[in-house]
């Protein structure tokens, strides 16, 4: 079991999507104070597997969290339901739980993805029962050489899903559903 004592928010949100069976590598912050036993931690930054049901299971975990778009305790100006849409066509997007907040990225800059990651990862005993497969420390850096920067709060795929009455979204309203860089 690792020494480094993480607040039990970050905890308990790795505990959730380990009960809901999500498939990820733990990357960013977290994983950077892992590594260098201690650090400033703002948040839990994953990569998941980007098969389909994977995905489905992670949009449960983050409902189970009360997800809501959004970054650093702030809700995106432009909220759509996540919970209709497949994570992948919106990623990299942020959420903000009632824990921590939670940056998804299906394939961050300088890698190819979970599969990617993955084998030159370790499961990393943080707490009992907590064991989250976490990046290699030189991954981190390729992600970093990459080009990482803060996550959007979400990118709007091409084409939105139609309203629940069979309307589609007016074309402004996805212009205005893009969100910028912070």
């Amino acid at each position: 079991m690792s020494d480094l004592e993480l607040d039990p928010t970050l905890l308990e949100t790795l505990r959730t999507l380990a009960l809901h069976d999500v498939e990820f590598v733990l990357v960013g912050d977290v994983a950077e104070a892992i590594h260098n036993h201690g650090g400033v931690v703002s948040g839990v930054a994953i990569v998941p597997g980007a098969y389909g049901r994977n995905a489905e299971r992670l949009s449960g975990a983050l409902q189970a969290m009360d997800a809501e778009l959004g970054i650093a305790g702030t809700p995106a100006a432009t909220q759509f339901d996540y919970r209709r849409m497949d994570l992948r066509e919106i990623a990299p997007c942020s959420f903000i739980t009632r824990v921590v907040d939670v940056d998804v990225n299906f394939e961050p800059p300088g890698t190819r993805g979970y599969r990617d990651l993955f084998d030159e990862a370790a499961h990393i005993e943080l707490a009992p029962g907590v064991r989250p497969l976490v990046a290699a420390h030189a991954d981190l850096e390729r992600i970093a050489r990459g080009g990482a920067s803060k996550l959007p709060y979400a990118q709007p795929p091409a084409v939105l899903p139609p309203e629940p009455d069979g309307t589609s979204w007016p074309a402004e309203d996805i212009r205005a559903a893009r969100p910028t860089r912070i």
